[in-house]
């Protein structure tokens, strides 16, 4: 979970007579609508370019993975397909995922040696991890010196960088004073942020 402070919503009338709130329910849900639409919109070009085509399992894929918070394994994405009424196999999931994280839609989030999983890239801010390798509670952060330095060590040996992944591993708060190691059991089900 990205830590931020959230203002807290304003007090008031929206639109019409609706509450504040709903109508911030309703931007929020207009927001999520657009950005399915440039995600749909541009998956369809990357496919377009490659002789593919956008299926309407794709695009349920696409929808789903935006809809999916966190990080996530791919057997949760193929449960929620499921629960949406989606009859696709898990190898057609497995078959788009080259293409959903080439398009810039799913990035790989390696953040547990256990399993592999993936968040929603597309209209989401760059960030990296920091891993609790005794519970494995995740916190994603940025920080700008990190994308200086890598463009300075990549430019210094002549690379023109593509993509990158930072994930710092240590032991959080929790763990140090519990006294819990990396070898434990529970290490997704961490109770304190996970």
């Amino acid at each position: 979970m990205r830590q931020r402070l959230n203002p807290r919503q304003p007090q008031g009338v929206g639109r019409g007579d609706q509450p504040a709130a709903r109508a911030g329910a309703d931007a929020a849900s207009a927001t999520a609508e657009t950005r399915l639409e440039e995600a749909l919109a541009r998956f369809e070009s990357f496919l377009a370019a490659r002789d593919l085509r956008l299926t309407p399992e794709r695009a349920a894929i696409v929808e789903a993975a935006l809809a999916m918070r966190g990080h996530f394994p791919i057997e949760q994405l193929v449960a929620e397909l499921r629960r949406r009424g989606i009859r696709g196999s898990k190898a057609t999931v497995y078959r788009a995922l080259p293409f959903l994280t080439e398009a810039g839609i799913l990035q790989p989030a390696d953040v547990s040696s256990d399993t592999r999983r993936y968040e929603a890239a597309f209209g989401r801010e760059h960030h990296d991890h920091l891993i609790c390798s005794g519970c494995g509670a995740v916190v994603e952060f940025e920080f700008d010196a990190f994308e200086v330095l890598q463009r300075e060590v990549a430019a210094r040996h002549g690379f023109e960088l593509e993509s990158h992944l930072h994930q710092l591993v240590g032991r959080c708060p929790a763990c140090r004073v519990s006294g819990v190691d990396e070898t434990k059991s529970h290490r997704q089900e961490a109770s304190h942020g996970a």
